[in-house]
């Protein structure tokens, strides 16, 4: 379960310090912010007692770093940064509008947890690369190319939005079946509080199967 994450949404930051969230003093015409999360002070390491097929891929065979992100039902493909904590203890988000970022310090994509990957949701130039992600449906793919060319993908299962000062649990876990979040702010800007009042959370499962390479990479 997780217990202290932030998310920064375009124009404005929040935390998920066990979901509450605190915005920083920013404006979006002024802000290049994005999804920040408070980091899980104490993550589970524990392996689930009875294992899934895929959690026990995930166990045999550590996946490798993701290096870029496709939504083919958005439009997304955009190379994917690593990221780790700020200096105040929140998910870093990435550096260019058109860029995702993965908290490296957490789970790989396609092994056992949520592996977590923020996107902004504009930027001082107009929208950024999650500006349609609240468009993604139950059944729409996500995938990932990870650093030795292999690819995971994911299924869209729900999607959640929450108020900024909500609280919520269930990200950066490092148990359960490997699945993805990706975060993005969401809702109306409030200048008086300096935030995007809403933030917005896709969860995607891994899809059953063998790992897959990308085209081209057949070798021979």
């Amino acid at each position: 379960m997780a217990s202290a994450l932030v998310l920064a949404g375009a124009g404005a930051l929040f935390a998920l310090a066990h979901g509450a969230l605190a915005p920083e003093p920013t404006e979006p015409a002024a802000a290049v912010g994005g999804p920040r999360v408070p980091v899980p002070s104490s993550p589970s390491t524990a392996a689930s007692p009875d294992p899934t097929a895929a959690e026990a891929r995930a166990i045999l065979a550590p996946a490798a770093p993701p290096v870029r992100l496709t939504i083919p039902a958005i439009g997304v493909d955009a190379p994917v940064e690593q990221v780790g904590m700020d200096s105040q203890g929140r998910m870093a988000v990435p550096s260019q509008p058109d860029h995702v970022a993965w908290y490296s310090p957490g789970v790989v994509p396609g092994d056992v947890g949520d592996a977590v990957i923020d996107g902004h949701l504009d930027w001082t130039s107009g929208p950024a690369v999650f500006v349609r992600l609240g468009q993604l449906r139950s059944g729409d793919r996500i995938v990932v190319t990870r650093a030795d060319q292999s690819q995971a993908t994911f299924v869209v299962d729900s999607t959640a939005t929450y108020a900024f000062d909500a609280r919520v649990q269930d990200l950066f876990t490092r148990t359960g079946v490997p699945s993805l979040s990706l975060l993005t702010c969401s809702g109306s800007w409030d200048r008086q509080r300096a935030t995007y009042l809403t933030r917005l959370a896709v969860h995607a499962t891994l899809l059953p199967g063998p790992v897959q390479a990308t085209p081209g990479d057949e070798g021979g």
